[in-house]
């Protein structure tokens, strides 16, 4: 769905189909992201000698098998649309939708504050119970706040 997001807004089926392409490169790096968690769990595994080292292990091998099938399900219907111009052109359009894409946009305004909220709040019960997750979601904070400035400043330059 965040790389759909990325990669949106063609106007012709030539350019759709070029971001397209993009998808499936992107894709292709998603299911090297998902290898990598898999290594990650199997080194965390050999490594760790805590008693969280299974829960690790399977965080990390099971989100990277489920990217890994993500990916490769998006590539495979990605590669479909290039040979199809009839579905391109439908999924294009689909897609292009201005309201389709203004839910998503709203979706993912709300979800960041929603979000922002939430951590601001987790900060305020941590510091009484854990200091260490108090900076860990002080650290996401600022971290989102960052970034938020980031990209406003490069959508104020771009659009």
């Amino acid at each position: 769905m965040i790389v759909k997001t990325l990669l949106k807004g063609a106007k012709t089926d030539e350019e759709y189909r070029n971001k397209l392409k993009s998808r499936c490169k992107a894709d292709i790096l998603l299911c090297f992201a998902g290898a990598a968690a898999i290594i990650a769990a199997l080194f965390a595994m050999m490594r760790m000698e805590t008693m969280h080292a299974g829960f690790v292990c399977g965080l990390f091998s099971g989100t990277g098998a489920v990217i890994i099938v993500m990916g490769i399900k998006e590539y495979i219907k990605a590669k479909k649309l290039l040979r199809d111009e009839k579905r391109l052109r439908a999924e294009r359009l689909k897609e292009s939708d201005e309201r389709n894409s203004l839910i998503m946009q709203k979706t993912m305004y709300l979800t960041g504050y929603i979000m922002l909220g939430l951590c601001y709040v987790t900060m305020l019960i941590s510091v009484f119970f854990n200091m260490m997750v108090f900076w860990c979601i002080w650290a996401v904070t600022i971290l989102y706040c960052l970034l938020l400035a980031v990209i406003k400043k490069y959508y104020e330059k771009n659009l």
